[in-house]
């Protein structure tokens, strides 16, 4: 037992109301330790089952029964999954909460058929990793999750409630309502930059590397000279698409909601987007035929393999393994680099390739946990995401593995690997777990911070990004639209239809109009003015009212 690393006092903290104004606000919750935890009801509980230093004792928990907490998660399980779990179980779970934890995956080829019935099946699951991109909105509309609300929240989530940051339940909630835990730190994982074969580059003595166009000459001159070797200049896939993302980035435009094909240009502004002349839907856009004509011409020029419509390797599995020489990817580019050079394959270097493009960091609603509606215990299932996330010390251990083994700190609070980091490399799973004082990876290799240092320099937060849709009015819509979408894409992705993707797009797009674009276009744009109209009624409060008007002098 770590002692001393949490108060048993309790402290007076924001009340829910407060919370719920902060979020709508914009402001950020100054809480930094997890001794401020908001006050609640304690005339009724029981410390029978936890220990007498647990940080739950003497706040209304009836702990006397053991629980098992089953959490899934999404991806592969660390080797060493279950030496971190016995950690904390045996010194912080069981001690503090009476419970413990077990920890399930799913793997990413089961994740399409087994996520939906094991939310509707008998299995039992107390916790599941959700996100925007990974069925948040669909299995609410279901009601699949418990509806959490602020008292809920505030009474079994004391410790963490408090630190969240306030525009992470804005960017959960849906029609104002929030049924998962978003993450408490974010980072620019939206932005994409370009990762090269240096030693290739240099071997065929390409320098500037600047802009979409000379990203995609410097493809097509290791295409040209390296596949007979082998090696591919790039490892594009028809489906997740890197260069997809790429692209949009490249023509100023971005997501307006988080897991839907809407999109703005942004003009490098951080104001709300004008829904009539800025707002589009990515796939019946100019922008995006243009997109599929550059991948057709790419493909034409043999930048990447063509098997890749068969092929389901990972890029990032290519590239560290030497069989293409690029990969277009966000924060975690650098690494998969390194690891390709650890290997002594090449050298590489990293590329920012759309200089004038914003940054923005990643939305909270990308990564969150949720309480399925059919676990019998939700209130034991939030204290265990509470001591996890409200504790630094929990935090890191679950996050990251055990220190002095999977990671060591610094002085100043930066972590290095630890000699069996690959065992448990740190957020390799629980991405929707980090903490707000997650420490940041030190290095003394500049190819490894570029990519905080070009977005940190360039980094804006646009209002439209606290922006939710929900897609339960045009669900049946979105069915028949995501079918088609599903039939055309990895084709256009990967440029198969050559000198036809013009005339195949058109069809495309007389299909996704047929099948009812125009409505679902309606119903965003219906949702889009409201929330533009709760922003400005909320302009009135100081931090929002200053936003504002800062945004508009730009």
């Amino acid at each position: 037992m770590k002692k001393g690393i949490v108060k048993k006092s309790i402290g007076l903290a924001l009340s829910a109301s407060m919370l719920l104004s902060a979020a709508g606000c914009g402001q950020s919750s100054d809480s930094s330790t997890a001794s401020n935890v908001v006050s609640i009801d304690t005339t009724v509980y029981s410390n029978d089952g936890i220990s007498p230093d647990s940080p739950y004792i003497d706040m209304g928990y009836d702990l006397a029964q053991h629980e098992d907490v089953v959490c899934y998660a999404v991806g592969e399980r660390p080797t060493d999954m279950d030496m971190v779990l016995e950690k904390l179980n045996s010194e912080y779970l069981n001690p503090w909460l009476n419970t413990s934890l077990q920890v399930e995956f799913i793997s990413w080829g089961d994740l399409g058929t087994k996520y939906s019935l094991l939310l509707s099946g008998g299995e039992k699951a107390d916790l599941i990793y959700t996100s925007s991109w990974c069925n948040y909105n669909s299995e609410s509309g279901n009601g699949a999750f418990k509806e959490l609300t602020p008292e809920w929240l505030e009474k079994y989530m004391p410790y963490s409630y408090p630190q969240q940051v306030p525009e992470s339940w804005t960017q959960a909630a849906i029609s104002g309502k929030i049924y998962a835990i978003p993450k408490n730190s974010s980072t620019f994982t939206s932005y994409n930059v370009f990762v090269l074969r240096q030693d290739i580059a240099d071997k065929y003595d390409i320098k500037e590397i600047n802009s979409w166009d000379t990203m995609k000459e410097a493809l097509y001159t290791i295409a040209e000279n390296e596949s007979s070797n082998g090696i591919y200049a790039n490892g594009q896939r028809g489906s997740n698409e890197f260069g997809d993302h790429l692209w949009w980035q490249n023509v100023g435009a971005d997501n307006l909601a988080s897991g839907y094909d809407f999109m703005y240009y942004t003009h490098n502004s951080e104001d709300l987007p004008d829904f009539d002349t800025d707002v589009f839907y990515k796939y019946t856009s100019p922008d995006c035929l243009k997109y599929y004509l550059e991948m057709a011409e790419m493909a034409e020029h043999n930048v990447w393999s063509p098997t890749r419509v068969n092929d389901t390797s990972d890029p990032q599995v290519n590239f560290e393994s030497g069989k293409t020489a690029s990969i277009i990817w966000n924060s975690a580019a650098a690494s998969t680099g390194k690891k390709m050079e650890d290997s002594g394959l090449g050298t590489f270097a990293v590329y920012d390739v759309t200089p004038d493009a914003p940054a923005k960091r990643d939305s909270y609603a990308n990564d969150m946990m949720a309480i399925p509606a059919n676990s019998t215990i939700p209130e034991r299932a939030a204290l265990v995401l509470d001591c996890i996330k409200g504790f630094p010390e929990v935090n890191n251990l679950v996050v990251g593995g055990i220190e002095g083994v999977h990671y060591t700190l610094t002085e100043d609070g930066k972590r290095i690997n630890g000699e069996s980091a690959d065992n448990y490399p740190w957020a390799a799973w629980a991405w929707g777990l980090p903490g707000k004082d997650t420490p940041g990876e030190y290095t003394d290799d500049e190819r490894m911070s570029y990519f905080g240092d070009v977005c940190t320099a360039k980094e804006y937060s646009p209002l439209a990004s606290g922006f939710a849709f929900d897609s339960q009015p045009v669900e049946t819509e979105f069915v028949v639209i995501n079918s088609i979408i599903e039939e055309y894409s990895s084709s256009f992705n990967l440029g198969m239809f050559g000198d036809e993707t013009e005339a195949k797009y058109n069809e495309f797009v007389e299909k996704l109009n047929a099948a009812g674009l125009d409505k679902i276009m309606a119903e965003c744009k219906s949702q889009y003015e409201e929330y533009c109209k709760n922003i400005n009624e909320m302009s009135t409060g100081s931090d929002t009212s200053a936003k504002v008007e800062k945004v508009k002098k730009k």
